[in-house]
């Protein structure tokens, strides 16, 4: 497979492995990679960019759809997995007040944060059947809805069981945007174009992490805890209306284009087709058409099955991987709120807004994050696929994931030099 990357001994053609560029570097130089004459390629800049996966002729395909209509969809997306972010962690700075108005510590405030990740995980596993059987939209409209009217519960709510009640609803609705968002990414966009949206969708969700107790902080000073959920409704509102209108059904089933080489030993040769008239293509369907919540079932398997099916990935360390670097992420989302209302009120006597400025620092790191590694990962993932003969290996995108590492062996250095604990916390 080349760069590094394995052969694979079992399968002729293995997912993900595709020729995404038309020039490939041979013996240094550049030559022109015969069987990417026939593929469909990019526009503008992407000119020499193979489309991986290589549309229909079907307007209705959502890789086809036009520039405005992918765009709506995306950065409505983007909205919700900010207000998402921002939902789960946003209490943080109240959580003392919380606390001294219901007359119970401030652990069994923050059992609220905990009750609504224990939604969000548990209805992710359902969440995914839905959506493979149903539909996105479908599950789009729902996961919008019941994060609304649960905000406006946990606004009523009289006492914490209320709350813990409410917000269990909402991890529920948050299911979706941390889940879905990136297969709809894979949707409508091509693989050269996927790196810069997945870093803009994690620098919305971070955003919201960070701007979302900051926020709250100002609101729960100077008007009430309950003040800040009445106001989170109102964007939520807007989103379902935007989601109504802009992100209409992405799931589709289209037939898989033999452009994976079988064998890399072998050079690509362009084979003559005898010419015949191809199937009718579909008419556009109508923007009215597309505000359908529900567009019938899209797989005959048994729900029963597709709950299933992701299990036996269980057997590879690659998922064991991804479960331990989402359940880091879990656990300091709900260990900084505490750490942050307890450590900064008791040892400075912080008030709730000087709780949450110290997420600042945070926000400036991501901001930087996705300046660099969206754009980055693409154009690298191009670069590489040129050097391996054209071919774009899955694999190539793992080389940027090394930069958590700076990150992960900064916080312990910085640790490791005696620093308190406070200022650890806000950095």
């Amino acid at each position: 497979m080349g760069l590094g990357v394995l052969e694979d001994k079992y399968l002729e053609k293995v997912p993900g492995t595709a020729l995404l560029s038309e020039i490939g570097i041979v013996s240094g130089e550049e030559v022109v990679i015969a069987e990417a004459i026939t593929l469909k390629h990019g526009t503008g800049r992407s000119t020499r960019v193979v489309l991986v996966p290589q549309p229909s002729d079907d307007p209705n395909d959502p890789l086809n759809w036009p520039r405005w209509k992918k765009e709506a969809c995306f950065w409505t997306l983007v909205l919700l997995a900010t207000l998402d972010g921002a939902l789960g962690p946003m209490v943080g700075p109240g959580y003392v007040l919380l606390a001294e108005q219901f007359g119970v510590s401030v652990d069994e405030v923050a059992s609220s944060f905990g009750t609504m990740l224990l939604g969000l995980g548990s209805f992710m596993l359902f969440q995914n059947v839905f959506a493979t059987k149903f539909g996105h939209r479908i599950v789009f409209l729902t996961s919008v809805f019941l994060m609304f009217m649960s905000c406006i519960w946990c606004a009523l709510s009289p006492n914490l069981a209320s709350i813990n009640a409410s917000r269990l609803f909402q991890g529920f609705g948050m299911a979706s945007v941390q889940s879905l968002v990136a297969s709809t990414i894979e949707h409508i966009f091509f693989v050269h174009e996927r790196g810069s949206r997945a870093t803009i969708w994690s620098f919305a969700i971070m955003a919201g992490i960070t701007l979302g107790p900051l926020l709250y902080s100002y609101v729960v000073q100077n008007l009430s805890w309950q003040m800040g959920f009445w106001l989170v409704t109102i964007p939520f509102g807007i989103s379902f209306l935007l989601t109504f209108f802009f992100v209409h059904e992405t799931l589709y089933i289209r037939e898989v284009k033999g452009h994976t080489p079988v064998n890399k030993s072998e050079k690509p040769v362009i084979e003559e087709v005898e010419s015949s008239r191809g199937p009718r293509i579909p008419a556009r369907k109508s923007f009215v058409s597309g505000l359908k919540p529900y567009h019938g079932t899209f797989t005959k398997t048994n729900v029963i099955r597709i709950f299933l099916r992701p299990f036996p990935f269980l057997i590879s360390p690659v998922t064991w991987f991804l479960i331990l670097v989402l359940a880091m992420q879990a656990v300091w989302l709900s260990l900084m709120p505490i750490c942050s209302a307890t450590i900064f009120t008791i040892e400075y006597n912080f008030n709730a807004t000087q709780i949450g400025l110290t997420n600042l620092s945070g926000f400036v790191a991501i901001v930087l994050a996705v300046c660099t590694g969206g754009p980055l990962t693409d154009w690298g993932s191009v670069w590489m696929s040129k050097r391996n003969k054209g071919i774009y290996e899955p694999e190539f995108r793992i080389i940027f994931f090394t930069t958590m590492l700076l990150g992960v062996f900064g916080y312990a250095g910085w640790a490791g030099q005696g620093n308190p604990i406070d200022t650890l916390d806000s950095l």
